[in-house]
């Protein structure tokens, strides 16, 4: 049998040339969708960002739209949120559970971002019935602030960098538990709140910091993230580290020291002289700076691994944060 030679199936060069298109495009096509998605979902986030205007309610809510590049959207700021430096000088519209609607409309407001709370409905729901999204975020555990940094990122058109946020924050909070590993864990009592006492529970960010950095809450039993506590059971818990973030006023003791606590010399916190007075800010506002938090936590409860912690660390926060 005789074999055609390959000129027999050559094809006019009009033809071999909408042959070659056709593979080209076949070949192309693909990273040209891809480009083209890309380019679309970045002017989507573009457009999304550039329409936004935010009041934020919620301190955690603020210090996450920075990290997302967007905290140039923000108008307006709750009274309690006084972080990023960036906000300082915007219009204050009230606490979260009492925004002035007023100021808020006037302000064109379209997105708020608060925390999720009973008392906060009402208000929430006012802002909804005059067409204001309203994004409540759970900041109470930790996971909840984890999965409320992507929440706002798919509401404000930032998802796939809000993913890549908090994949870095649990890498680096992993990395302080690896430095941690091994330590004995000193019992930490960490105190939010005086008159009455609150300390923090099981659960919250204010736990989870405290268990990467090497130490045990001894609130981790109790029955909420943020527990209401009688004195004497902190007392009879014995801390050997004792962490008051309970005074936001300005000029308020900071540092090493035993303060209050110091009347109860039996503590091992107080005898080893491991009490301390620190801002608020410092550590109790979960979002990105919770890897921070947990490398602060460390120089607390363990200075043999992490360093001492200096007195600029337990005082007020500046714009070139220590």
């Amino acid at each position: 049998m005789r074999m055609r030679s390959a000129a027999a199936f050559a094809l006019p060069p009009s033809r071999q040339l909408a042959l070659l298109m056709l593979i080209a495009a076949t070949v192309l096509a693909p990273g040209c969708q891809e480009r083209s998605k890309l380019e679309e979902r970045s002017t989507q986030q573009d457009a999304v960002g550039a329409a936004l205007r935010i009041a934020v309610m919620a301190p955690a809510g603020a210090e996450m739209l920075q990290g997302l590049d967007l905290l140039d959207r923000v108008v307006a700021v709750g009274d309690f949120v006084r972080w990023p430096p960036d906000v300082a000088a915007l219009p204050k519209i009230g606490a979260y559970n009492t925004p002035n609607l007023e100021l808020v409309l006037s302000l064109h407001v379209n997105l708020m971002v608060t925390v999720e709370s009973r008392a906060g409905r009402r208000a929430n729901d006012r802002l909804r019935k005059v067409g204001i999204e309203v994004l409540a975020l759970d900041t109470e555990t930790y996971e909840g602030v984890l999965a409320s940094f992507e929440e706002l990122g798919r509401v404000v058109g930032r998802e796939e960098e809000a993913g890549a946020l908090v994949t870095g924050i649990r890498e680096r909070m992993e990395a302080v538990r690896t430095r941690a590993a091994g330590a004995t864990a000193r019992r930490v009592l960490f105190v939010v709140g005086s008159k009455p006492l609150y300390a923090a529970g099981p659960g919250s960010h204010i736990d989870e910091v405290i268990r990467t950095a090497g130490g045990e809450n001894v609130f981790a039993d109790a029955w909420s993230p943020y527990q209401l506590v009688s004195m004497e059971a902190a007392i009879e818990r014995l801390p050997e580290v004792i962490i008051d973030a309970s005074d936001n006023r300005p000029g308020a003791m900071r540092g090493r020291r035993p303060g209050f606590w110091g009347q109860w010399d039996f503590l091992p916190a107080v005898r080893e002289n491991r009490v301390y007075w620190i801002d608020p800010l410092r550590i109790t506002i979960p979002g990105p700076r919770l890897p921070e938090m947990a490398e602060l936590m460390g120089k607390l409860i363990h200075p043999e691994l992490f360093g001492a912690v200096s007195p600029e660390e337990l005082g007020p926060m500046t714009d070139h944060v220590p």
